[in-house]
């Protein structure tokens, strides 16, 4: 199958953190499978494998982003409000999908799609290239709060 890549990666969504710059091109990847299959008219069994490994996922890259923002900024709400984003983002796929049941699948996939694209990019090149700002700048010595005045003025 050829590859169809609507979200093409490149170094502006790069954090500095390589962990999570790993993981972030991950999910691109994933969603760029997931749209390559519904270009190339996969079965619905096929699409939802690709759908069940995104949202497992997204799962455990929050995860993995939110400890390292914790270890950081415990509390803060930069790191409070940051997790409401991902529980949201989780909300809005999963409310996305059920929608399977009133349409059909592939409608539903390439809405989810549409909507994972849009945020995914927003929220690495807004949200967390902020965050790993300040935890760059903290790992250089600076304080919480002037790391955080410091990643808004380079924003």
């Amino acid at each position: 199958m050829n590859s169809i890549d609507i979200f093409p990666w490149n170094d502006n969504f790069n954090t500095g953190i390589p962990l999570i710059d790993e993981q972030h091109r991950k999910l691109a990847d994933l969603i760029n499978l997931l749209a390559s299959h519904v270009a190339f008219n996969a079965n619905i069994p096929a699409l939802n494998v690709i759908f069940d490994e995104l949202a497992v996922y997204a799962v455990y890259h929050f995860d993995a982003e939110e400890k390292i923002w914790h270890e950081y900024m415990p509390e803060d709400i930069f790191e409070t409000d940051h997790s409401k984003v991902h529980s949201s983002f989780l909300t809005e796929v999963l409310r996305l999908k059920s929608e399977e049941n009133t349409k059909p699948t592939s409608k539903v996939i390439e809405e989810v799609l549409a909507f994972l694209t849009r945020w995914l990019a927003a929220h690495i090149l807004e949200s967390d290239r902020s965050m790993a700002m300040v935890v760059m700048a903290m790992q250089s010595g600076m304080s919480l709060d002037a790391a955080k005045k410091q990643a808004a003025e380079q924003m």
